[in-house]
């Protein structure tokens, strides 16, 4: 993934790729990486295109990096549109096509990774800061607001099976309120803390049943009330997706062996 923290000529920017997402329902709550911190063996300020000795400002914990400059350069630094290229011991890496200012990307690009990952979108201060669309080797794509680099604001999440997700992220992660669309026809519709379902919140399943209530840690957890595929509703304290009142016991997401019920 880009990640990029650049407020000033000293500061530096870092093309590396963001990890995959998981092919399960819900992907991990930790989206792009952090960047790397600036002065670690080597890493530098400016980086140039040895041919036309244009610079870019970079940040980068690796050694053997290169870049390759096509586009306009002013005072030493890349300027305007043009197409960048990375290389990493003398391989190509990321490239990027779009508009850069005093060495830094700023307005509209997009990068491709070596592994095929892409980001469309906007820039600021060489950062990814705007609307853009990030997607994944494995298919997975955000698509929405970043800020300082991370997604931030009302944005959608699709996975490769089809399910997705729409509403806020805070700082890299699901959190606030919004709707999980499963491929299956489900849903859920409530609150999200750092990308479960925590809070209050509705889960519907494609067999019609329901739960409206209390959720922790992506299950029924507190106070709820169910209404059953069968008509029968259940209304009371749920523990980890588990329901019982005297012989009459009911599941919310999970199976009755995992409750002691069979």
């Amino acid at each position: 993934m880009l990640s990029l923290a650049v407020a000033s000529p000293a500061a530096a920017q870092n093309s590396r790729p963001a990890p995959e997402l998981g092919s399960g329902p819900l992907p991990p709550r930790a989206f792009p990486g952090a960047p790397p911190v600036p002065g670690m063996p080597g890493a530098s300020d400016e980086i140039k295109d040895p041919t036309t000795g244009c610079a870019v400002v970079n940040m980068t914990a690796e050694p053997n990096v290169a870049i390759t400059w096509t586009g306009g350069c002013e005072h030493g630094l890349a300027q305007g549109k043009g197409v960048l290229q990375w290389t990493r011991d003398g391989k190509p890496a990321e490239r990027y096509e779009g508009e850069m200012q005093d060495g830094l990307y700023e307005g509209t690009g997009k990068i491709v990774y070596a592994d095929r990952a892409r980001y469309e979108g906007e820039f600021k201060a060489g950062e990814r800061d705007g609307r853009g669309t990030y997607v994944f080797p494995g298919g997975g794509r955000y698509i929405g607001p970043f800020r300082e680099g991370r997604p931030n604001g009302q944005g959608t999440y699709v996975w490769p099976n089809g399910n997705r997700y729409v509403g806020e992220f805070r700082d890299n992660q699901r959190t606030g309120r919004g709707t999980l669309l499963f491929a299956d026809g489900g849903r859920y519709e409530g609150d999200f803390v750092n990308g479960r379902m925590q809070g209050r919140g509705q889960r519907v399943w494609s067999n019609g049943a329901r739960y409206d209530g209390e959720w922790s840690n992506d299950v029924a957890n507190g106070y709820g009330t169910q209404a059953a595929a069968d008509g029968q509703v259940f209304t009371g304290t749920w523990v980890n997706g588990c329901y019982r009142d005297g012989s009459r016991w009911a599941t919310a997401g999970v199976s009755a062996q995992s409750c002691g019920f069979q």
